[in-house]
């Protein structure tokens, strides 16, 4: 009778270890997708969020036109889903830039330039803007270099 009692508590025993032991699949075990990840195969989590970029600041610019070239300031104000923006120029004075986007560092526009309607488009690098500006079959090329990040 006492051997039949140690032998329970030898079993008892076993199948308390078993029950603690972590659950690792092998690699030839069938996996059933229930069994916990190890630390080390979770992805890593982001250790800092990236800032948007914002345009936000006094530009620079030229423009490459047929009679030599053209240059200014653009303003851009605002936030993002309210950006404002304007080119001042020495021949056409203060143009509003209308119907503007700017999507991540991609910005587009319309401008009224004596009576015709002209786009803006181009991309954003840190302080640096290459584009151009499109007047009917015409592609202008636009360069800004931004002096301040204030509006």
């Amino acid at each position: 009778m006492k051997s039949i009692r140690n032998s329970g508590l030898v079993i008892l025993t076993i199948l308390f270890i078993y029950g603690c032991a972590p659950k690792v699949p092998t690699t030839n075990s069938p996996s059933t997708g229930n069994e916990p990840v190890a630390a080390a195969e979770l992805p890593d989590k982001p250790t800092e969020k990236k800032e948007a970029y914002s345009p936000v600041g006094v530009w620079e610019y030229t423009v490459d036109t047929p009679d030599g070239g053209s240059s200014g300031v653009l303003r851009i104000t605002g936030e993002p889903g309210s950006y404002e923006a304007s080119l001042e120029t020495d021949q056409f004075g203060t143009l509003e830039i209308s119907d503007l986007e700017i999507v991540g560092t991609s910005m587009s526009g319309s401008i009224e330039v004596a009576g015709n309607s002209a786009e803006i488009e181009g991309d954003f690098d840190g302080d640096e803007f290459s584009g151009a500006v499109v007047l009917g079959d015409q592609v202008l090329p636009l360069e800004a270099t931004r002096t301040s990040k204030g509006g």
